[in-house]
């Protein structure tokens, strides 16, 4: 999609988007996006302030179903990330009550044994392909046993999510890739409902089982809703997950005395994770928001009904916030990114995410201090939506 010089589609911005957001950050208004969507665009806005406000703003609802015809609207529409106080607010509540900072703490050794079997798996080798070896199964396995998935529908139900999260990309996606994902859509959708029906008759020491606890004791989450929640979970639990352990290795590796100051000061991980969040955040955009009325943000005025989009990658970037913002800084305080979003929607398994780059990175640093990259030239996935490497191969 190209509009005034500005193509958000092209090679070049999947490759480096970098200064094609400091173009719309200078620039006096924000970008008008055109789209196939019903909306037919988006404004763009790409400062840190701005974007903070429509993280923030009242003005704006997540519900794209007054959008999509009562035929078309699936189980994962009634996810809490498309709906707005109350119901946002009852779903969220569920949601931590099930999953809760301590359940995440319990996992902290399993998510090692995770790590150290990855590792122990390519070790002989003396390389890796990074993604599909590392980054890719590390998320998957924690999210499928948190959740209560079999072992054996891992690669099945990322296939799903893949197919699905292509769809969300307003940019590139086409007819195909929107059919795909109300396929990918139904089908994990039908997964989860045999799997509630199972854990219904035989409960066992899972979220899905702990979320079926929790609408059984309440009365509060529709069926709908358990549906919605369990995709949600399953999705954004490994999705986001998966491009902040590709980026965050590419980005040390391509950064050599960062990477050397983290072997030296290990104590400084927990800021090096945070850095790497913002210097390439995985989702680069926030999802749906549209105007409920009209209102300003700055000097422009927004008309209801329009659809805004936080452009988090830019806004991560500012130079107002983040002084020297193209450079990589393992020490940089403070970091107040927005890759996890901000307000009512901040991400819920941010911890989770947190917790399994800083455990895996410091065993990989530490059982693989060799490592380095194979090619300089990145091999980034075409989604403008996500940003995240398809292949990263590495030696050791």
């Amino acid at each position: 999609m190209s509009t005034n010089g500005v193509n958000l589609s092209s090679m070049e911005f999947l490759a480096d988007p970098y200064p094609t957001y400091q173009k719309l950050r200078e620039a006096d208004a924000p970008f008008w996006l055109a789209h196939g969507g019903p909306t037919g665009g988006m404004w763009l806005f790409t400062r840190y302030q701005d974007v903070s406000t429509i993280l923030k703003e009242a003005h704006t609802t997540k519900d794209a179903t007054r959008f999509t015809p009562p035929e078309e609207v699936t189980p994962f529409d009634h996810n809490l990330l498309a709906k707005d106080p109350p119901d946002h607010t009852r779903l969220r509540s569920l949601a931590n009550q099930a999953f809760t900072p301590n359940r995440v703490k319990d996992l902290e050794p399993r998510i090692g044994q995770i790590v150290d079997e990855l590792i122990a798996h390519v070790q002989p080798h003396g390389g890796m392909e990074f993604m599909a070896d590392f980054a890719l199964p590390l998320p998957v396995i924690v999210i499928a046993e948190l959740l209560g998935v079999s072992p054996e529908d891992r690669d099945t139900f990322h296939t799903w999510s893949n197919q699905m999260v292509t769809g969300v990309d307003a940019v590139r996606a086409s007819e195909t890739n929107r059919q795909q994902t109300q396929e990918a859509t139904m089908a994990l959708a039908q997964y989860f409902v045999d799997l509630i029906r199972r854990r219904r008759q035989q409960p066992r020491d899972d979220l899905i089982s702990a979320l079926l606890t929790a609408r059984d004791a309440q009365d509060r989450l529709t069926e709908d809703e358990l549906l919605a929640m369990c995709m949600l979970l399953l999705i954004a639990g490994h999705e986001t997950t998966v491009n902040l352990l590709g980026n965050g290795l590419l980005t040390l590796l391509g950064h050599p005395a960062q990477l050397t100051l983290l072997k030296n000061r290990p104590e400084l991980l927990p800021s090096a994770v945070e850095e790497m969040l913002r210097f390439e955040s995985p989702v680069q955009r926030a999802t749906f928001r549209l105007t409920t009325e009209t209102f300003e943000i700055g000097s422009t005025t927004l008309e209801k009904g329009q659809q805004v989009s936080a452009v988090i990658g830019a806004a991560n970037r500012d130079p107002d916030p983040f002084p020297q913002p193209d450079t990589f800084d393992i020490t940089r305080q403070p970091n107040r990114h927005l890759a996890f979003g901000l307000g009512i929607h901040f991400c819920l398994g941010a911890p989770l995410a947190r917790t399994e780059a800083r455990i895996g990175f410091a065993r990989l640093l530490e059982q693989l201090p060799n490592l380095q990259l194979v090619s300089q030239t990145p091999d980034w996935s075409t989604n403008t939506f996500f940003r995240g490497l398809r292949t990263l191969p590495v030696t050791f």
